[in-house]
């Protein structure tokens, strides 16, 4: 049931009627009305299984009965003295409320079926009867509404139409187009009481994962577990949708502080947190959240809606399974995370992009044994950007699959340039996630390969420790495949990630790269040094070779030599150089190599 006065006219402040009870009027009520002896007001009123509303000439709800408040939702305290558009679903026209208004105007009554929405936000197809009363005047005095649940009057074609384009038919929440007309209508009524309202903006990290390693059967099943873990963490009076693949949404309805969405967002990452057991298998999931307030970050819905949308932003930059309130700054960093974009897009073609090589040496004798390619990027007005701030920004965006191949390509010619006049080095190349992920990967590699001419036993591909036991199973057949080719493969960042020693075994690895967080304090830690050393130790086991990162200290190449450790690159040798400063290096490679540091760092 909607407004039923006069649309032109505007909405009143709500005055303290109240209807007869036995024929005797209290001070302030409507004289018009008398729902007359207490049998009729039992049976016919309050015990009616129809859900009744009754409105004073104007519209405003003086009355509602108890199975108004089981169908809507909505309490008698709640809507006595506002107007019935208070259950407006917004899925109706104005054309459609004309023809109603017209006929209670016309005829005194009008009966049909109509869309309205609960106090939860939940739309639903009612069956409405409206009729006016008047007193000897022949004056309107009241609009009695009579409705009921028409869900069994709806036809199945219907129903299902209804269902496809208002919600998701995997979570049965509503989507977001029903978000956009609930979220319109919390604000205007925060902003009439003078109330706090909340939203928040929820995504599943590394969803996308999850389809891709144990397919889309388990992917629903964790959606459906996450949507019932959702509904727990907030009151009947707030709201769930779901908006997309991975992605959620919350209304939060009259919070009291700003502390209570934080707490509702802490209370949802905890829950989501629990694994999900599928088939024996223990899935995690962390969760995303950004939070918006109105008014204070939005006084509409599209400002709160995208000051949400950069908080979730921000909160997954800041590691995942974390929440974030809007801050203005991040219009700013929105801004500047926009324009890094843009640069990148068109770095490579402008010859923005360089490939810089770190070299890696053999700790017995000092001798270059082969570098690692990095990639690095000089903006033409922001400097030096670090790699740091831009591959985050190509991974999100995709870009990261022709910057990969930019850098494998590079890399490679410059392989088989050096070869020329010293003696063959491995090239080592990262890939990253979305790299790895490409399904034409191979084919790729052996393009690069055959186009460079570089022979595949020079090239040493590596991925992280994390990313490896993501997927184990296509991990090892995308290794297997790079394998046979003569392709050298190296574990990244070993000891930071969880390891499966068994898949470890199986993985077709030739090198475990120690991180620079174990080597830079194993000197002063002692925790550090054992596990540097049980990782030389794991990877012999393996018949493995180790190279060590960061080093820049003597004391720690020693303690590398002396425990089996076969190579090392850091800044003790050399930071990351250009091609031509590297092809200088192997030039002078013959002199005593530990001169060299001040040489390149200077000249840096």
């Amino acid at each position: 049931m909607t407004k039923m006065n006069n649309p032109d006219k505007k909405e009143q402040q709500p005055d303290t009627a109240h209807l007869k009870k036995n024929g005797k009027a209290k001070a302030g009520s409507s004289p018009e009305f008398n729902l007359g002896e207490n049998a009729f007001y039992d049976i016919f009123f309050k015990k009616a299984p129809e859900a009744i509303l009754i409105t004073d000439s104007e519209g405003k709800i003086l009355m509602v009965n108890k199975s108004f408040a089981s169908v809507t939702g909505y309490k008698k305290s709640e809507v006595v003295g506002k107007y019935p558009s208070i259950l407006k679903s917004g899925l109706l026209d104005d054309k459609f409320y004309y023809k109603m208004w017209r006929s209670l105007k016309n005829k005194g009554s009008w009966r049909g079926e109509i869309f309205n929405k609960r106090k939860n936000g939940e739309i639903y197809q009612e069956w409405l009867s409206i009729t006016s009363l008047k007193n000897k005047k022949g004056e309107i005095t009241n609009y009695i509404g009579i409705f009921a649940d028409a869900q069994s009057r709806i036809t199945q074609k219907t129903s299902e139409s209804f269902n496809k384009q208002y919600y998701d038919p995997l979570t049965k929440l509503p989507n977001r187009l029903l978000l956009q007309d609930r979220l319109e209508f919390m604000i205007n009524h925060a902003r009439r009481n003078n109330e706090l309202m909340a939203l928040l903006m929820l995504d599943l990290d590394r969803f996308k994962l999850i389809n891709e390693t144990f397919g889309y059967e388990v992917g629903d099943t964790v959606l459906k577990t996450m949507t019932e873990r959702l509904i727990t963490c907030v009151r009947d009076v707030d709201a769930v949708f779901r908006l997309g693949a991975d992605e959620f949404a919350v209304i939060l309805e009259e919070i009291a502080r700003l502390e209570d969405a934080a707490k509702v967002a802490r209370r949802i990452i905890e829950s989501c947190s629990v694994p999900v057991e599928i088939n024996g298998q223990e899935i995690y999931v962390t969760t995303s959240i950004g939070i918006s307030i109105f008014p204070t970050d939005g006084d509409g819905k599209a400002p709160l809606f995208q000051s949400a949308e950069k908080a979730m932003i921000r909160a997954k930059e800041m590691g995942s399974n974390t929440y974030q309130h809007y801050k203005p700054a991040m219009n700013t960093r929105a801004a500047e995370q926009l324009a890094l974009e843009s640069s990148l897009r068109n770095a490579i073609s402008r010859d923005e992009m360089f490939v810089y090589f770190q070299p890696q040496l053999e700790l017995k004798s000092k001798n270059i044994t082969g570098m690692e390619a990095l990639i690095r990027w000089k903006h033409p007005e922001m400097g030096m950007i670090s790699p740091a701030q831009f591959i985050p920004v190509a991974e999100a965006t995709g870009l990261i699959i022709p910057i990969g191949e930019w850098v494998l390509r590079n890399a490679c010619e410059h392989a088989v340039e050096w070869q020329k006049d010293h003696k063959p080095l491995v090239i080592s190349v990262n890939l990253s996630a979305r790299q790895f992920q490409q399904q034409d990967l191979v084919s790729i590699v052996k393009n690069v390969l055959d186009e460079t001419g570089l022979e595949a036993k020079y090239l040493e591909l590596e991925i992280t420790e994390s990313l490896g036991m993501k997927n184990p199973e296509q991990t090892l057949k995308t290794l297997t495949d790079l394998k046979a080719m003569g392709i050298k493969i190296a574990i990244d960042d070993f000891g930071t990630g969880y390891s499966s020693l068994s898949y470890l075994k199986r993985f077709p690895i030739d090198t475990l790269k120690i991180d620079r967080s174990f080597v830079m304090d194993m000197i002063e830690d002692q925790s550090d040094a054992h596990i540097v050393k049980t990782i030389i130790t794991l990877a012999h086991s393996l018949d493995l070779s180790v190279i060590a990162e960061g080093v820049e200290k003597e004391a720690q190449a020693q303690y590398l030599l002396e425990n089996g450790c076969e190579k090392m690159q850091g800044y003790l040798f050399s930071p990351p150089v250009s091609a031509a400063e590297f092809l200088k290096l192997l030039n002078t490679q013959n002199k005593d190599t530990m001169q060299l540091v001040n040489y390149f760092c200077d000249d840096l």
